[in-house]
């Protein structure tokens, strides 16, 4: 068994000693561009098995472009700001919130961040390093960096000049444990069960009359301030018979029945029949009013419409519950936009851990303590049922926990107006897969203001400088700041050291501090369009590359780093930053389950690589078709370890051929003709895909291509290649050398050691695989029928062994007569090589319709002395094998067998290499010998090589 990992480890110091990546760049210089834009990965210091697939994707496309002589820009990059680090270092350091980081010192929490993220960078440089991948590693872009910084600066400083930067109070997503606003790509949505509430809202001035809400947050109801219906929906009153008397329920028509007598199994008596709109600023009275009377109150001063019926037909159906929507304006966007319609500003009263401050409610927590708010309303008496709901339900995308929604002034940008832009772009783009350009569309569609600034202190500081006479300052590089600054800047622009950064404010002169924000994580990721190259400091740069050729990433980055990429360049350039995109799945376990360390299931790709290699773990994961998700399977694993041992054992016969005697090039046969053609059929084809960014489909090409080359090209000139080892060493060099060469993008370490193989007797002369030129295709080579026709000789083949295997007649065992029907014509040499593949004299052949094979399986004397002549043969090659003998190695045999062979004397001297057979010998003073039987028949074998 081939040790895979040993040669990776070879090849990967034989790269380094010998600077090959360095070589491929320079030697491409000065080819056309292509500007690869690296998607950051987290620096968490591990890599799981997304990150190889997703890396290894890309390290794909890239080396077919670099052998296509491109000069592609491959700045490696990561994301090392935001939560994902904050909340490591606070588990590491055991700081359980925001609190606690304050009180261990901002300054030493960001020093530890830093720390954390630069040696996640590291190590993940090295694993990357180890999987065969080829990017920029020493000249990562960091952004944590002064640099990089400055250029998201620039960022916000372009927006404030197009009044796109503003500040407002909005209902926003917040996560209570991570004390922070999160935006709507920041949310992951998951499936819960959970409890969902009727409850019934008295209606004022009325005797025993209600509306009826359904809702699924409970804890949202102490902040209703309104109930919205459909105004083109019919409603009813209904009169209801309840354990405690008769009610009247104001309910949707179409969910009367299905409420009233199907879930709760009551009657009930119609008194009444209207459309929605007729509801309209019909009071009600809030089932909490006593124990929030002074807020209520308040409210209902400001706002009239505070605890009225509202229109809005967006938001109202009958799908679900009562056809009434229970409505707080500071605790949904909808419920927000629906109440700022009738003038009811939001009411929330949540502290930043997500814990409620208002009355009798204080401390109790928001989402948390749902079932205790089931329980108050059951004993207030307005809750009418509870059941039990599986429903999406949006959580925080870094601590999974679910969110709930806060009142909160931020900072937007505003971006809705650039919708139809962004639009206009994804027309231009090459989308693979093609379903993605429509998820991607229908996201864009869908996008709001988003909110800019977090309460948390690993980030990008945001550059907005305020002050209390109202003027803003917002500073777009970390020269500006120098500028302005009173005394000099740090050497780190982090908080809480850019805290301590003061300036004059430009309208009344006095001295401003910077806001206490930083800015959303994802909009590092959102400017390394340009800060990847170095943009404003070298706008060459920029001017040579710009926009980037191909981003690769998983498909839910669509929603997020893709979409949040367009943004940030349409807002700073007015043109898309990208003009290529691919999407890859996600990969579970072998049963489809999503792996997570809770269940255990966790494919780690270090265990892949030490069980197998890097490359075999990149050609079965990246196979996959894009866009699909792959349930995670060894077998396949242990699958393309075989086919790499297949690849393996081509290059050593090869290398055979190549110490044959009369390497002189002769007639083609139709065998090199066929083969010859899928060469330049395949490299016409994977180049095309390759353009195309169908990456995933280069693999299943160059796959068969190679198989092909084995089982059928090799297979089929077995003999020929002793009768005319010129041909067939001719032609197999040339097929499996540009085979390989493509199929370095794809096992690059692996290719790299056939490659030095090949290299070291002068077979290939270029010092790496990884620094020769894609192979060109033929198209006078290419032959489509001849392609065609093999394809049902290959059928043929396999009906013809299958009927050999069935009757237990091995293939060294020759046949007389083949019947034999196929789908299209075949001319006689093809006839004869079929005869040959299935060891038969003769074949009477005819077209038709299906393909079919009938093998005559009579056994004369003659066919089972030559039987027995070819098993002779086979254990003839196997002794020299074992005796470490080549190809041009002279051989004298012995023999003594109870079959006399003496007329297939020349045969067996021909196909092993023998200038000497003495039948009969019982002993061999010299050599090696063994003893055996051949279907009953006793045999002794010796063979003695002969020193020329």
């Amino acid at each position: 068994m081939q040790d895979f990992k040993k040669i990776e480890e070879d090849m990967l110091k034989f790269w380094e000693d010998n600077d090959i990546y360095l070589k491929s760049k320079k030697n491409n210089a000065k080819g056309k561009k292509f500007y690869f834009l690296q998607g950051p990965p987290y620096t968490s210091g591990k890599l799981h098995i997304g990150h190889a697939w997703n890396n290894s994707m890309k390290d794909i496309a890239m080396r077919y472009f670099r052998l296509k002589g491109y000069d592609v820009w491959d700045r490696a990059g990561y994301d090392m700001h935001g939560l994902p680090t904050e909340n490591k270092v606070q588990k590491d350091m055991n700081l359980k919130d925001k609190d606690a980081i304050i009180n261990f010192g901002l300054d030493k929490f960001a020093i530890r961040c830093k720390e954390f993220s630069f040696n996640g960078a590291k190590q993940m440089n090295l694993d990357l390093l180890r999987l065969g991948i080829w990017m920029d590693f020493e000249n990562a872009y960091m952004p944590i960096t002064n640099d990089f910084i400055s250029g998201e600066w620039l960022l916000f400083k372009e927006a404030w000049k197009q009044k796109r930067l503003y500040k407002g109070k909005k209902v926003m997503s917040w996560c209570g444990s991570c004390e922070t606003s999160l935006a709507k790509h920041e949310l992951e949505y998951e499936t819960l069960k959970e409890d969902s509430i009727f409850l019934k809202f008295k209606v004022n001035k009325k005797q025993n009359e209600y509306l009826v809400i359904w809702t699924t947050t409970p804890w949202t109801i102490l902040y209703n301030l309104a109930v919205m219906v459909n105004p083109d929906l019919y409603y009813v009153k209904a009169e209801v018979e309840t354990e405690k008397g008769k009610e009247v329920w104001i309910v949707a028509k179409d969910l009367a029945f299905v409420f009233i007598t199907g879930l709760l199994g009551y009657k009930f008596e119609t008194l009444e029949t209207f459309l929605g709109e007729k509801l309209e600023g019909l009071s009600y009275e809030h089932p909490l009013h006593e124990e929030l009377k002074k807020e209520y109150a308040d409210l209902k001063k400001r706002c009239p419409n505070v605890h009225t019926v509202l229109l809005s037909k967006q938001y109202v159906d009958t799908s679900a519950g009562s056809g009434l929507v229970h409505c707080a304006p500071g605790c949904g966007p909808e419920d927000y936009e629906v109440g700022r319609a009738y003038n009811i500003e939001a009411f929330n009263s949540l502290d930043e851990k997500g814990v409620l401050t208002s009355g009798k409610f204080n401390g109790w927590v928001a989402k948390k303590d749902d079932k205790k708010f089931i329980e108050y309303f059951k004993n207030n008496g307005c809750l009418i049922t509870e059941t039990e709901v599986e429903h999406e339900y949006a959580h925080c995308w870094r601590c999974h926990n679910p969110i709930v929604f806060r009142t909160t002034e931020q900072w937007f940008l505003k971006i809705e107006d650039l919708i139809p832009e962004i639009l206009e772009y994804n027309k231009k783009i090459k989308w693979e897969p093609k379903s993605s350009k429509d998820s991607y569309e229908s996201w864009i569609s869908n996008l709001r203001d988003n909110g800019v600034t977090r309460q948390r202190f690993w980030g990008t500081p945001a550059p907005i400088w305020e002050c209390s006479c109202g003027y803003v300052e917002v500073i777009g590089s970390k020269d500006e700041l120098k500028e302005k600054a009173i005394d000099d800047l740090p050497d780190d622009l982090h908080k809480p050291w850019i805290d301590e950064v003061k300036i004059k404010c430009s309208k009344c002169g006095k001295i401003i501090e910077r806001i206490l924000d930083v800015l959303d994580v994802w909009l590092d990721s959102g400017t390394v369009s340009w800060n990847c190259l170095y943009y404003p400091d070298k706008k060459d740069l920029f001017e040579k590359y710009f926009p980037a050729d191909l981003i690769l990433e998983a498909t839910e980055q669509t929603r997020l780093w893709f979409s949040m990429l367009q943004i940030c360049s349409a807002i700073m350039f007015k043109k898309p930053c990208y003009v290529g995109a691919y999407n890859h799945g996600m990969i579970f376990d072998f049963e489809g389950t999503k792996m997570s360390k809770s269940l255990g299931n966790i494919i780690s790709p270090y265990e892949v690589v030490d069980k197998f290699s890097s490359d075999i773990l990149r050609y079965y994961i990246c196979e996959t078709t894009a866009g699909e998700n792959i349930n995670f399977n060894w077998e396949t694993i242990k699958q393309k370890q075989r086919n790499l041992i297949v690849f393996q054992n081509m290059a050593n016969y090869l290398l055979q051929l190549k110490n044959s005697e009369g390497l002189e090039s002769g007639e083609l046969g139709i065998e090199e003709k066929y083969i010859l053609s899928r060469l330049n059929s395949a490299v016409k084809k994977v180049t095309f895909l390759f353009e195309a960014y169908k990456f995933d489909e280069t693999i299943t090409e160059l796959e068969k291509l190679l198989l092909d080359i084995s089982r059928v090209y090799i297979k089929m000139t077995r003999d020929k290649s002793l009768e005319s080892p010129g041909i067939v060493y001719n032609t197999l060099k040339d097929v499996y050398v540009k085979a390989i060469q493509m199929f370095a993008t794809i096992c690059p370490l692996f290719c790299e050691s056939i490659w030095q193989s090949l290299r070291s007797v002068d077979i290939v002369s270029e010092e790496s695989v990884h620094l020769t030129t894609w192979p060109k295709y033929d198209e006078k080579l290419i032959n489509e029928e001849i392609e065609k026709e093999f394809v049902g000789v290959m059928k043929i083949i396999e009906l013809g062994l299958g009927q050999r295997d069935k009757a237990q007649v091995g293939l060294k065992w020759p046949l007389g007569k083949a019947d034999v029907i196929c789908d299209v014509n075949l001319d006689e040499e093809i006839v004869g090589l079929i005869s040959k593949q299935l060891n038969v004299k003769t074949i009477d052949y005819s077209q038709g319709k299906e393909i079919s094979v009938k093998l005559d399986l009579t056994m004369t004397k003659d066919l089972e002395e030559e039987g027995f002549a070819r098993e002779i043969m086979r254990k003839v090659q196997s002794m020299r094998k074992d005796a470490g003998l080549n190809r041009n190695d002279r051989i004298r045999l012995y023999l003594k067998f109870e079959v006399d062979l003496k007329r297939w004397k020349n045969m067996i001297a021909e196909r092993c290499g023998t200038v000497e057979i003495n039948f009969g010998a019982e002993t061999l003073d010299k050599g090696s010998s063994v003893v055996g039987d051949i279907k009953g028949k006793k045999f002794i074998l010796g063979i003695e090589k002969i020193n020329k």
